[in-house]
């Protein structure tokens, strides 16, 4: 059976940081590749900044086409209002049934699940892998991670991740600044938003 690494996120702007985790997890757990799905708007969150979801998957196409077991799915921008993961990874099933997923997430995202749609079946579905950085409280997470194994037999994997201290917020800052972002994103990154002009405001 294949194994894919699926990797949600706005990816505004996609960054160093994303591709570096995404390495670690498919050389980690040897998956055969690593599904990027930027999001459209999330039910749980504000709305993403005025950054088209266009554009954001452009930015994650470019930031991955080097890496043959990397690609960027439009599964969820193709959507009009909200996109859930639930529905998401049932059409991904439907596609091809031979693969196993497992879904890539920060390890706050835990605390959430339940109120995620249909997350029962979710867990059915998907195994989570949920990454942390050093000098994350685990002990907590750990708890939770049994609590919900025990209460709906979810196969949740803590990873730790690679100690990059690189987040879309900052670089938005930064540009919106005229600071630079070098070294901060793919050199094909910032050539688009540069030739796009965006996050100038």
């Amino acid at each position: 059976m294949k194994k894919y690494g699926i990797l949600g996120g706005s990816f505004n702007p996609v960054h160093l940081g994303h591709l570096i985790l995404a390495e670690q997890v498919k050389n980690s757990f040897n998956l055969d590749k690593i599904i990027f799905i930027p999001t459209t708007d999330n039910p749980l969150k504000n709305k993403l900044c005025d950054i088209s979801k266009y554009d954001r998957f452009c930015m994650t196409s470019l930031a991955v086409e080097d890496n043959e077991c990397f690609e960027v799915s439009d599964i969820e921008i193709k959507n009009t209002g909200y996109s859930y993961t639930i529905d998401t990874i049932e059409k991904l099933q439907n596609c091809d049934c031979s693969v196993k997923y497992y879904f890539i997430c920060g390890a706050d995202i835990i605390f959430h699940l339940e109120r995620w749609k249909e997350f029962k079946k979710l867990f059915e579905y998907v195994t989570f892998i949920a990454a942390y950085r050093t000098g994350y409280d685990t002990a907590k997470l750990q708890e939770e991670v049994l609590r919900l194994k025990e209460k709906y037999n979810a196969d949740i994997i803590i990873f730790k991740t690679p100690l990059i201290d690189i987040s879309s917020t900052q670089i938005r800052k930064r540009l919106k600044e005229n600071k630079s972002v070098k070294y901060l994103m793919p050199e094909k990154v910032y050539s688009y938003i540069m030739q796009k002009e965006l996050y100038k405001e």
